[in-house]
């Protein structure tokens, strides 16, 4: 997501500066310098995740990015859910060229909310939030027969009645034996939105055994109904960079890994997630589920 953000960038500042009419091509004018930039950009009180950023550059219009959006406003006020150090940066269009200054602010509270998706995923701590298989999770409900712990495999595209593996269903024995029952991944805010793998995986296919890092980020208008009858069947879409979830690949596409993940459940304690086989459409077509728990949450109360 990361990458698509920067290149939307890309592409909107150099429309901009195309706009400047062949006649006064000619003469460009100088590039600015980022001592040029004139940014004043600051928590709306010390350590506050309310952002204020403005552009004091006269004549000098131009894009904000800050990890999560962008924005062309001169004077614009975001809400960021980050930890720590975050660099935002500012991208000045002249009929010169493009310049990028940056201005880091140092966040120490969370005390204007911001998307609950965030405090689910990571926390609301430095340390982040680890999350494990969900070894011990119950039946689905209206489904008393079905076994207990069955936390991955594949079942019903747009299912909305069943939202768990139940065509082929892996627990704790398929997962030692694939070297990941003990994996984990962490979310956390420490100056961005990190991610965090670690896998013992001795398997055929995904990530190997090792630490991996990359990044998240959710979109939840990006959400899908299912059948029987029209209801929500996700909620969302995940998509992580540099590393995927635990079994994060897909075994009737060659073993691709899988990267962008609809979200059918998250809450504190619980995260269901799904990817559907290339070329699924319909309802029942063959999806793959992930049903993951927080580090420490039990589903036998």
């Amino acid at each position: 997501m990361k990458h698509i953000w920067y290149n939307n960038l890309v592409i909107v500042l150099l429309l901009l500066a195309s706009c400047t009419p062949i006649d006064e091509k000619k003469s460009l004018g100088p590039l600015l310098t980022p001592s040029d930039i004139k940014l004043d950009v600051h928590g709306i009180t010390t350590g506050s995740n309310k952002i204020v950023m403005i552009n004091n550059t006269p004549n000098v219009g131009g894009m904000w990015y800050y990890g999560i959006n962008t924005s062309i406003r001169q004077n614009d006020t975001i809400l960021l859910p980050f930890l720590g150090n975050t660099t935002i940066y500012f991208y000045a269009t002249t009929s010169g060229g493009i310049t990028k200054d940056s201005v880091i602010v140092n966040v120490t509270k969370i005390d204007y909310p911001t998307a609950p998706q965030w405090e689910y995923l990571a926390g609301s701590g430095t340390a982040g939030k680890t999350w494990v298989w969900a070894t011990d999770v119950l039946p689905p409900s209206g489904f008393p027969n079905f076994p207990s712990g069955q936390c991955f495999g594949c079942g019903g595209y747009l299912a909305s009645e069943f939202v768990a593996p139940n065509w082929s269903t892996h627990g704790l024995l398929d997962l030692t034996k694939w070297g990941v029952a003990n994996d984990q991944m962490i979310f956390d805010l420490n100056g961005g939105a990190n991610f965090t793998l670690v896998t013992g995986n001795t398997g055929v296919g995904g990530l190997p055994a090792g630490t991996y890092h990359g990044t998240f980020s959710f979109d939840m208008s990006k959400t899908l109904v299912g059948d029987n009858p029209p209801t929500l069947w996700s909620i969302g879409q995940l998509t992580l960079t540099g590393a995927t979830v635990s079994e994060g690949f897909n075994r009737d596409n060659n073993n691709a890994l899988i990267y962008t993940y609809d979200i059918l459940v998250l809450n504190d304690d619980e995260m269901i997630l799904a990817s559907p086989d290339p070329g699924a459409a319909s309802a029942w077509d063959t999806a793959w589920i992930w049903i993951f728990k927080h580090q420490g949450y039990s589903f036998v109360q």
